[in-house]
């Protein structure tokens, strides 16, 4: 009676790695980066800034905002590189509760993606919260996706990572949206402060 149960442990995978989008307030940080721009806009305005001072007010607010904007952030998904096979600690299989006699054919499979951006709108909470978080590495402007598992077979793999890419899109797409928003209210803040009326 137990080998069906026996028969889904054999072929789970378990997607390991930190939660992305489940960080501090994303809105926090573009709020922070808003302020920050506008502080260095009051010291140009004043003379007091050597590197903007010496522009003229519309080019000090196109200056600034280049620092300051939260640049696209995307994952380049056609750059995606099979990386790196290597056999499960015992730690890992504990944690995965692999039964003993499986423990020697689980191994964990990363795949890397790199990506250009803003690394807080893959960290960062959104306005727009979801239940279903992706989980991934990210560093040095790469996000390896990982997994554990055991006899799994490519379709599936490629299935599993089609799906965690699917999930990584969508949030992307709504911390996009928010920091357009933040970036155009940084441009109209600006504007105000360096342009005459």
């Amino acid at each position: 009676s137990q080998t069906p149960a026996r028969g889904r442990l054999k072929h789970r995978m378990y997607v390991v790695g930190a939660y992305l989008f489940s960080g501090e307030e994303l809105d926090i940080y573009l709020k922070a980066q808003k302020r920050a721009a506008l502080d260095v806009a009051a010291r140009a305005k004043d003379g007091k800034d050597e590197e903007f001072s010496s522009l003229d007010p519309a080019d000090q607010v196109r200056a600034i905002y280049d620092r300051f904007a939260i640049p696209d952030t995307s994952m380049h998904v056609d750059k995606a590189a099979f990386v790196d096979e290597r056999p499960l600690t015992i730690e890992e299989c504990d944690a995965i509760k692999a039964p003993e006699e499986d423990r020697a054919k689980h191994k964990a499979i990363t795949i890397a993606i790199p990506y250009s951006g803003d690394i807080h709108l893959l960290v960062d909470r959104p306005t727009i919260y979801s239940a279903h978080q992706p989980q991934a590495d990210i560093r040095d402007g790469v996000m390896n996706l990982i997994w554990f598992m055991n006899e799994v077979e490519e379709p599936q793999l490629e299935n599993n990572f089609k799906r965690q890419i699917a999930l990584i899109e969508r949030t992307l797409e709504v911390t996009q949206w928010q920091s357009m928003g933040a970036n155009q209210e940084m441009m109209a803040e600006l504007k105000a402060v360096l342009l005459p009326a």
